[in-house]
């Protein structure tokens, strides 16, 4: 095997724009006339309303990519507009990217002049931060698309945020526009180590991974190796990560699956019959070894894959094989070559006219095709012309055999033409000399019939070839001739018709010399005809009377106007009318535009027709439907062409009628068939959109306020998203208010703040016992203070002399800013009362032993228990202030002393005496 080297492959460096998607909207597609930035994109600086292109402020360029694009102004009171987008594929900070967009200028804003200005790129990974300048553009007076590009190599960090805004050339604010579209990021350099692949290699051969492209300096492989190159012999994932001199850096991989070198194992056809002069293509199919492969011949200097050759002999063709590691392999095939089959149609011959031949190709074929594309072995014609046949033998062989076939000369038979003769006459046929045979009609063989009465008379002969011929011919007998015109007939005026003997007379003589077969008769007379057949004469005649017919008379055609009548009279003289529509009045009245036609008839029974067109007058003023227009623009109202006069609401007198002011606009137009026509439109005016919301506000925690915008036909966007008239905000913020209507689309914003209610706290409830004092502190620091007997300070002391035990509730209402807070303590005096006699006599007076509701308060819980004098439980209760009638049992105790123990739970831990 020969010494191979190194196989190398290079690869080339490859840019794949899309590889990344880095903005989800780059061309800034929306809908047209929104307020605000496109989708995926918002704003940073409080004030700026982008505007979605084309179509506001009479932007009409195309856009360079898509369907919409975007524009930002600055204005003269040094505000700017701006916006941003999260990138959904950061930017590295060790990458290089391409930076694309596209920018344009116009002239935009009637109220003031706008200039050129110039746009900031900002790099970011905190949203509309601007401290990381990426590029400034020049000033944009360019008012067709250009295409501007930077390179972005951010060291520091990722980006995630970018921010386009537009700013001033110079340190003057003036108003100025711009605008953008096509944002395209490429991530630069690039390198590709294509696809991951499977090879064989030769023995001790190796492949070469290239990155290849210019601008890298410094490489590191996957094993930490750094040469340009790498070898690979092994099955394996390898990959490099490549930089530039200003540190960006590209990284790919590839995984190489190395298979064993197998030896090649080859593929021809078998070998095989052919035949004679046929051409064949020998193909090689090889598999295993190594590609490429050449190919050598023996005795034949073609060295491709396949060959094509003329077989003519039967003989071997070699075939040496040799892949590029120099390995060879060797094979051959014999090619048998077959005679063509014999085949022979005959002479070329001839025929009759009427009739056929047989043509044989032969048998022992396998496949027959005539030139009309039958597939018999035998082929019947009738006609003359080239017959041929392509047969095919066992072995797939291919002969063709071809004839000529024509015709014998046609028999000259000719019993002459179809003939009229006059009774009493005779005719002899002839069907000529020199003929085998004759067979007539009647089934007489001469070569002459003589005939004296009418028919079809035929005869068939036959020549000397065996051919046969036919003729025939009609032939009449004619008696004299015998004509009649008919009975005397009347006709009206302006009508014709036709008299006529009848046909098939070989000669016409009408009383004015006329020869023709028919007459048209159209006037008052006698009328005659002499006709001849041929045989004899015959005349006849017949008188005809023409009266006279009615002639109507509608008028000329004519034009009314549109809601008017018009009466037909065809004139009262005549006996019956038949108009268009079937009606019978002897008038008839029109209302619409159209043909209008009327039949009469006279006393004479003969009838006129007369028709007129009537057209009504169709130019109508059309102003429209009622519109609303912008505010200080102008509308031209066209009454419309064709008309000869114009009277508008205020008496001008011309087409067209100017609108800049609200109001009902009409006018009345003649034309010139003195019809007149009318309309009236009523235009009002769409104000431009004045959104105000006022001052900044402030509200308290848990409160909302309802922003409003002024009332009127627009549709209103707060914060970009479309809504109602009104706006309820609960949380801080900023809240943009965008009006628009067909007219112009306007913002205004105010902020609302949510401040927190002051935090008071009274503490716990509590109980206040006899001679104590409790102090409540509402706390510090609040601006003013109300508690509930309407006193202030901080501070509320509660003693035995102020307690309410009716309304043991204590609160106070604190005031910081504007928002207040109040808080409530529950404050009851300690009481406990306990009677010390009871008489359960029903007298209404100590009848029971319970607690006194008013001397009974600053408890929570408690428990009574009565006992007699030797230490026996009478009654217990949890309930006191229902109280103990005095009995036990349902009975009465006896008379005498008791002892009572009362046990009390009170305060917020349930305190114990």
């Amino acid at each position: 095997m020969k010494q191979r080297g190194l196989l190398a492959i290079f690869l080339m460096m490859v840019f794949f724009p899309g590889f990344c998607q880095y903005l989800a909207n780059p061309s800034f597609e929306g809908t047209i006339l929104m307020i605000g930035p496109p989708p995926d994109w918002d704003i940073c600086t409080y004030g700026s309303t982008p505007n979605v292109q084309p179509g506001k402020y009479a932007i009409y360029l195309p856009p360079s990519h898509g369907n919409t694009y975007i524009g930002l102004l600055t204005r003269d009171d040094f505000t700017w507009e701006d916006m941003h987008a999260a990138l959904e594929t950061p930017l590295s900070q060790d990458s290089c990217y391409i930076f694309k967009i596209d920018l344009a200028f116009q002239e935009v804003l009637s109220w003031a002049v706008v200039e050129p200005i110039v746009l900031n790129v900002y790099g970011s990974n905190i949203t509309c931060q601007k401290d990381n300048l990426l590029w400034q553009s020049p000033a944009i007076g360019n008012e067709d698309w250009l295409t501007f590009e930077f390179l972005i190599h951010n060291d520091e960090f990722d980006i995630t945020d970018l921010i386009l805004e537009t700013y001033y050339v110079g340190i003057y604010p003036y108003w100025g526009y711009m605008l953008l579209d096509n944002i395209q990021i490429e991530a630069t350099p690039k390198f590709d180590l294509g696809n991951d692949t499977t090879l064989a290699i030769c023995i001790n051969d190796s492949l070469i991974l290239d990155p290849g492209g210019t601008g890298y300096v410094n490489f590191l492989w996957q094993d930490g190796s750094e040469e340009p190159t790498y070898l690979v012999d092994t099955t394996g994932l390898y990959w490099v990560q490549a930089f530039t001199e200003e540190g960006c850096s590209w990284t790919d991989s590839i995984y190489i699956t190395i298979e064993e070198y197998i030896d090649m194992v080859s593929e021809m056809l078998d070998s095989t019959l052919v035949c004679a002069g046929q051409e064949i293509t020998i193909i090689v199919d090889v598999s295993n070894g190594i590609e490429p492969f050449s190919y050598e011949w023996l005795g034949l200097s073609d060295t491709t894959q396949s060959i094509t050759i003329i077989a003519d002999t039967t003989m071997y063709y070699y075939v040496l094989i040799t892949d590029d590691c120099g390995n060879t392999l060797s094979d051959s095939i014999k090619l048998v070559v077959m005679d063509d089959p014999d085949i022979n149609l005959g002479n070329d011959t001839l025929i009759c006219s009427d009739g056929s031949y047989e043509l044989n190709a032969g048998g022992g074929f396998i496949q027959y095709v005539w030139q009309d594309g039958s597939g018999d072995s035998i082929l019947t014609v009738t006609q003359p012309g080239i017959y041929w046949v392509e047969v095919t033998s066992v072995f797939g062989c291919s002969a063709r055999d071809s004839i000529i076939i024509d015709l014998f000369p046609a028999i000259p038979l000719d019993l002459g033409n179809d003939t009229i003769l006059c009774i009493g006459e005779n005719l002899t046929l002839d069907a000529g000399s020199d003929l085998i045979s004759y067979l007539w009609q009647d089934n007489s063989t001469g070569q002459t019939l003589t005939v004296n009465t009418t028919g079809i008379y035929w005869v068939t002969v036959t020549d000397q070839n065996g051919c046969h011929a036919a003729d025939s011919i009609d032939i009449n007998f004619l008696p004299l001739p015998e004509i009649d015109l008919g009975d005397d007939f009347t006709l009206c005026e302006g009508e014709e018709q036709n008299i006529t003997p009848g046909t098939g007379f070989v000669s016409y003589l009408w009383q004015d010399g006329n020869n023709s077969e028919i007459y048209t008769v159209t006037q008052t007379g006698n009328y005659w005809v002499t006709v001849n057949n041929g045989c004899g004469e015959d005349t006849d005649s017949i008188y005809v009377e023409v009266y006279p017919s009615p002639e109507p008379n509608l008028g000329p055609d004519t034009t009314i106007c549109n809601g008017e009548s018009m009466l037909l009279d065809p004139g009262s003289q005549y006996i019956s009318y038949l108009w268009q529509d079937n009606s019978t009045l002897p008038f008839y009245t029109v209302t619409g535009a159209g043909t209008y036609t009327v039949i009469v008839e006279n006393t004479y029974g003969c009838f006129g027709e007369d028709e007129v067109y009537l057209n009504i007058s169709s130019l109508q003023v059309n102003l429209g439907g009622d519109q609303q227009i912008c505010e200080g623009e102008t509308v031209i109202l066209d009454a419309g062409e064709g008309f000869i006069l114009y009277q508008w609401q205020d008496n001008t007198t011309e087409q067209t009628y100017t609108v800049s002011l609200p109001g009902t606009y009409s006018v009345i137009a003649e034309d010139e068939y003195g019809c007149e026509s009318s309309d009236e439109v009523i235009y009002s005016y769409y104000p431009y959109p004045n959104p105000n919301l006022g001052p900044d506000q402030i509200i308290c925690e848990g409160e909302s306020t309802m922003l409003l915008a002024p009332e009127g036909d627009y549709t209103y966007y707060w914060n970009g998203t479309e809504g109602e008239q009104t706006y309820e905000v609960f949380t801080t913020g900023q809240y943009i208010l965008s009006m628009v209507n067909p007219c112009d689309s306007v913002s205004d914003g105010i902020t609302v703040e949510v401040a927190p209610l002051p935090e008071i706290y009274l503490g716990e409830d509590d109980v206040l016992f006899p001679g104590e004092t409790i102090e409540l502190d509402a706390g510090a620091g609040f601006d003013e203070y109300q508690w509930q007997d309407g006193s202030g300070g901080q501070y509320f002391m509660v003693t035995e002399n102020n307690i309410n035990p009716n309304n043991p509730y204590y609160y106070v209402e604190v005031t910081e800013g504007s928002c207040k807070s109040t808080d409530t303590i529950l404050i009851e005096l300690y009481q406990i009362w306990v009677p010390q006699v009871i008489t359960p006599n029903g007298d209404g007076e100590n009848d029971m032993f319970r607690a006194d509701p008013e001397n009974w308060s600053g408890i929570n819980q408690h428990t009574m228990q009565v006992f007699n004098r030797w230490g026996e439980k009478v009654w217990e209760t949890t309930d006191f202030e229902t109280g103990w009638d005095g009995k036990q049992n349902g009975n009465y105790v006896a008379e005498g002393t008791y002892f009572w123990i009362l046990e009390v739970y009170y305060g917020d831990d349930n305190a114990k005496q």
